[in-house]
């Protein structure tokens, strides 16, 4: 019974360590006015230059807030990989955290000006802002020997 039981310690251990490739955070593109607004003309360009930039990344899923303008920026992406994008609730970020260090491969999160920053600090330990105005910025948390890296790149 000793050596069962080792093995299943090692493994839930291994388990424990395993770690995405890379969560790519960022938030909608441009948006209208409004309660549960759309994207304008200038989002939706965005979101379409945001598949040239994250599609060589090649992600494995795609996650948004129920949120027009959340699911609207990753729509392009999704028609692009034929990945399904699937819905998270930002009002439990510590437990998606977890929940996405607990998968494989690459992830790409679309949030908003809150979430998005409180995020990468909940799957990093780092500390980024994103402005109200601010739609560009793109967050790449990955890890080597179980330290979190922070790459930032622009979706100009």
């Amino acid at each position: 019974m000793k050596p069962l039981f080792l093995i299943l310690i090692m493994l839930t251990a291994a388990a424990a360590h395993a770690l995405p490739d890379r969560i790519v955070l960022i938030r909608h593109a441009e948006k209208q006015a409004g309660k549960n607004p759309e994207l304008t003309q200038q989002g939706q360009q965005r979101a379409q230059r945001l598949v040239t930039l994250l599609a060589p990344l090649d992600p494995d899923r795609l996650f948004s807030t129920d949120y027009h303008r959340t699911k609207q920026t990753l729509a392009p992406l999704s028609a692009a990989t034929s990945i399904e994008v699937q819905l998270y609730d930002p009002s439990a970020l510590a437990v998606f955290a977890t929940q996405l260090k607990a998968q494989s491969g690459t992830i790409v999160v679309a949030g908003h000006s809150n979430t998005t920053p409180e995020l990468v600090k909940l799957l990093s330990g780092h500390s980024v802002s994103i402005r109200e105005d601010e739609f560009h910025k793109v967050f790449i948390v990955s890890w080597e020997g179980g330290k979190a890296i922070l790459e930032k790149r622009h979706s100009n």
